[in-house]
């Protein structure tokens, strides 16, 4: 209870993961009293988040019973006999071949361990890509971000259907959600589940030369296998910010990959006009000065809600002149279902620097799971089975350097 009041706000996965891992029932229930309590006296808005987020945990326990966690392996199926959630060895009758080796490279670890592993698995996905979200609310008050922010509301139509306070305020929650996870907390899964999960840190370039500068120190710590950026959300332009130089560097001595948002975002990013730091185009000064840099462009640029396939053909001819760009197909799976689409892929790009993806858990919220998502690049009729192994799982495990 003190841990979730007082730890700082930014590192709380760890803590509800525990929760998630309670079995009894009268155990739950005087946890949800007591956070019930706090959550009245709370007043930072990060820690109510938590608090909420532990009473979904404890009101709606996993309910998996096919499967048990293991630890450093993910999950194996449940033995027919015996309880408990967390177990040291798999259960004899398991087995870890999988017959295609997918690797999931957009996973957001937002749900509980069981639940989280048990659809990898059950999607038949052997590595799954997670990553932290390093954002900050109160970047929106910072004077300089404010007025950026105030001129592109100001020139857009929302300025006639919102007030300029209601979008801030829609940001700010946007920027310390669910999704928001820590170094430490994806260091730490990667820690419990190696042989399934990787991770790639974050950090916010629109911060001070020594904020950046402590950060990547703090990733190679951790040992994260790269960084992943979100321009639109951490307002800064990849092609005028210095900080990007120091994340250059780091990428080029240490090995690391680098991932960025491109396209539109979720909630108030669903706008396009909010949305023009994570334009394609800001990187290829960054992909001419750091040839050795791997690149990986989430979303092909593709994604929006207003304008589906937004930045994609600007992806694509990057893609053509860049080797070290990749793409992947986080929330734009169809991409791979139109063949003159993927007549475009081959002839720019190629499939040699496309990545699968499933943005997990979004699919969930359209009714997909990720053996549907896997199955339609297994099955697709446009592409080759040499195309498809390489989408699944070889360019990933390249890229990572695990094959």
């Amino acid at each position: 209870m003190e841990a979730l009041l007082e730890d700082p706000p930014e590192r709380r996965w760890r803590i509800v993961r525990d929760l998630a891992r309670i079995d009894d029932s009268g155990r739950r229930r005087d946890l949800k009293s007591k956070l019930l309590e706090c959550l009245n006296e709370a007043h930072d808005f990060r820690v109510k988040m938590r608090l909420h987020l532990a009473l979904e945990i404890l009101s709606h326990p996993c309910g998996n019973t096919d499967y048990v966690l293991v630890r450093g392996k993910g999950v194996w199926k449940r033995p027919e006999s015996g309880r408990g959630c967390l177990a040291q060895e798999p259960a004899p009758a398991a087995s870890a071949s999988l017959f295609f080796p997918v690797v999931d490279f957009h996973v957001n670890p937002q749900l509980p361990d069981l639940v989280l592993l048990a659809d990898l698995r059950e999607g038949g996905v052997s590595r799954g890509v997670i990553f932290a979200t390093d954002t900050d609310p109160g970047d929106v008050d910072r004077p300089e971000i404010n007025a950026r922010l105030r001129d592109i509301y100001e020139n857009s139509p929302q300025a006639k259907q919102f007030s300029f306070e209601a979008i801030t305020g829609a940001i700010k929650t946007s920027l310390h959600s669910i999704t928001h996870v820590s170094n430490q907390d994806v260091a730490d899964w990667a820690r419990d589940y190696p042989e399934v999960l990787i991770g790639l840190g974050s950090v916010n370039l629109s911060k001070s030369r020594a904020y950046v500068e402590r950060t990547l120190e703090e990733i190679e710590r951790l040992n994260l296998r790269g960084i992943r950026l979100l321009p639109h959300a951490q307002f800064f332009n990849p092609a005028d910010n210095s900080n990007l130089e120091l994340v250059g560097q780091f990428c080029q001595e240490t090995g690391a990959i680098l991932m960025s948002h491109c396209g539109c975002g979720f909630g108030p990013f669903e706008l396009p006009d909010f949305c023009q730091d994570a334009h394609p185009l800001h990187w290829e000064p960054f992909l001419k000065k750091f040839p050795e840099v791997d690149l990986v462009l989430a979303h092909f640029g593709a994604y929006s809600s207003q304008i589906p396939g937004l930045w994609l053909h600007e992806v694509l001819q990057l893609g053509k002149r860049y080797r070290n760009l990749y793409g992947d197909l986080a929330a734009v799976p169809w991409l791979l279902q139109d063949d003159r689409m993927i007549e475009e892929i081959r002839h720019t790009i190629g499939f040699d620097r496309v990545l699968f993806a499933s943005n997990y858990p979004l699919p969930l919220s359209w009714g997909l799971n990720l053996t549907y998502l896997v199955s339609q690049v297994k099955t697709s009729t446009f592409l080759t089975e040499k195309e498809k192994w390489k989408v699944l799982g070889k360019n990933a495990l390249r890229l990572l350097k695990l094959s």
